[in-house]
């Protein structure tokens, strides 16, 4: 009866547990035979099969030194026994490793007790040999060599009697190996079948009493389902059992009770659903009425960069039309200087000098509101060329070398280039590099102004480095973050101390970008700046699209 109360998890269980019993046995069992054959197929592996190799070099060896020393006694001739003695040296340095490599394999007293013996016959052997038979066979010149020889009888039947014994001990233990192997094997053989039939038998005879049980009790409750599925909600199933089949019983029963509760709910959720519903048709509305306003949004930001355009292609026109009668102005001017000059009206020469200098400060600020306009717009040409770069910042030092000495400064540049040759836009670069010298000269006064120019490689590319360095007024880090931008200047002090529009070093980065570069600053007030500029050395000539980082709004150029 307990058995039966037992649930079925319990059963299962138990008749598992005896089936894990008796396979563990089993595998135990073959696991210690396996190992018990392992040890012995280890054993004449590692020790009984080399043993039995060695042995029979053993042997070689001395049936070849005999026939040695028969060979000697034939021959007379003094290089024939001299390379007889060197055979007889190296078959000796041979039994010798032979007998090292034998003596890890001893695995037993018996086997030691024959291998000292062995060895102490060989060294008695080889020691006569060389001691008695060689020296007196080599000083005999009658041919009466035959009682030296047969001196060593005695000794070499010791040697080929000790050779085997080892023979046979180191065969025994191979034999006794294979037999134990053998054993094992039958008694596997005959253990593991016995077990199999047994865990066979116990497994289906428990499965099969299991089964008619269980398959009994789920009949009934099959029925029960069908006729409550048909209709008959008061119908109960009978438990009797306290199994999991009574539990599903017991189960079954109570979801019948709870129906009607079900149908209730149901009720409930379908008027969550509907509320459901409707708040998510309200957050559609919301959605839509956001996606509105989004594009309204980008209408107006279209607005704004037609307006920028406009603004961009404004301020291209009026700088060429200023730039046409600044020219004139400045053609006028010079010839009215030379003719001063030439006239010797001397007294009209630096007012004259004034209006030019003040007529190219002039033409330069058109012209930087004018390449900052083509940049906007994406149409700054580029003339892509082979250069040397090294000539090319001679030049523009030299250009300014004048507004150097006018505030002091010395100018220096050092080369450290490996191959001056760049292909880029020489136009491009010669602007920047005299915006940043520009720049250095207005801001030191009785100072060292130096260009660097070094290449380095990076990402299998080649890149030039240009680094100019003041030892000027310097930069804070706050006001570095506002010096790109055009327009901008470090601080309203600088701008009415120095004057400019701070466009040169917002036109510099652009058009490091447009030659696939940057610019970078480091600065600290007081010390100096160094203006950094990195470039690939190779630029490939084709169409090119300009990375406008500009603040278009119109507030930019009329602020």
């Amino acid at each position: 009866m307990r058995w039966i109360r037992r649930s079925i998890r319990t059963k299962l269980l138990l008749a598992f547990s005896v089936d894990l019993l008796l396979m563990f046995a089993l595998g135990s069992f073959a696991a210690y035979q396996l190992a018990t054959m392992n040890t012995a197929a280890t054993f004449v592996e590692r020790y009984t099969i080399p043993s039995l190799d060695l042995t029979d070099k053993f042997d070689l060896v001395i049936t070849k030194y005999r026939s040695l020393q028969l060979e000697y006694i034939i021959n007379r001739s003094s290089a024939d026994r001299a390379r007889i003695e060197a055979e007889m040296a190296e078959l000796e340095q041979s039994m010798q490793r032979y007998f090292a490599r034998y003596t890890p394999l001893i695995a037993s007293a018996a086997e030691r007790s024959a291998y000292d013996e062995l060895l102490a016959a060989w060294l008695t052997y080889a020691s006569a040999n060389n001691e008695r038979f060689l020296p007196s066979t080599r000083l005999d010149n009658t041919g009466t060599v035959q009682p030296a020889f047969n001196r060593l009888n005695p000794l070499y039947d010791e040697l080929v009697s000790a050779v085997q014994r080892l023979v046979n001990l180191t065969q025994a233990q191979a034999n006794t190996a294979l037999s134990s192997v053998q054993q094992s094997y039958r008694s596997s053989r005959y253990v593991i079948a016995s077990e199999t039939v047994l865990s066979l038998v116990l497994s289906a005879l428990i499965g099969l009493v299991l089964a008619q049980r269980i398959a009994r009790r789920i009949r009934k409750l099959t029925d029960a389902t069908a006729v409550v599925a048909a209709g008959d909600l008061e119908r109960r199933v009978v438990v009797r059992t306290q199994d999991e089949l009574g539990t599903l019983a017991n189960s079954f029963n109570q979801m019948v009770v709870s129906l009607k509760e079900q149908r209730a709910m149901l009720e409930v959720r379908n008027a969550e659903l509907q509320q459901s519903l409707e708040t998510q048709q309200q957050l559609t509305e919301d959605l839509m009425r956001r996606k509105a306003a989004e594009e309204a949004a980008v209408r107006a930001r279209a607005t704004a960069e037609a307006a920028s355009q406009a603004k961009s292609m404004f301020l291209a026109t009026m700088s060429h039309e200023l730039r046409t009668p600044l020219n004139a102005i400045l053609g006028y001017t010079q010839i009215m200087h030379l003719q001063a000059s030439a006239s010797g009206h001397s007294d009209f020469v630096p007012a004259l000098e004034r209006v030019r200098s003040a007529g190219r400060h002039l033409l330069t600020l058109i012209s930087n509101v004018l390449d900052f306009s083509k940049i906007e717009q994406g149409k700054l040409d580029m003339n892509i060329s082979e250069f040397d770069v090294a000539a090319l910042v001679r030049d523009v030092i030299s250009v300014v070398a004048p507004l150097a000495e006018n505030n002091q400064n010395s100018l220096q540049a050092v080369e450290r280039l490996e191959q001056p040759l760049f292909h880029s836009d020489e136009g491009k670069l010669r602007q920047v590099l005299f915006n940043l010298l520009s720049n250095a000269i207005k801001f030191t006064h009785s100072g060292m102004i130096t260009v660097l120019l070094r290449q380095e490689q990076r990402d299998e590319r080649h890149w030039l480095l240009i680094a100019v360095r003041d030892t000027g007024i310097g930069i804070d880090q706050a006001q570095q973050q506002a010096l790109f931008k055009p327009f901008t200047q470090a601080s309203p002090l600088i701008s009415r101390t120095y004057g400019g529009t701070g466009l040169g070093l917002a036109l510099s980065q652009e058009l490091c970008r447009l030659l696939g570069g940057t610019i970078s600053v480091e600065s600290a007030p007081g010390v100096g700046s160094t203006f950094t500029i990195q470039l690939p050395d190779h630029v490939a000539a084709g169409p090119f699209a300009t990375v406008n980082s500009f603040d278009t709004t119109a507030s930019t150029l009329t602020g």
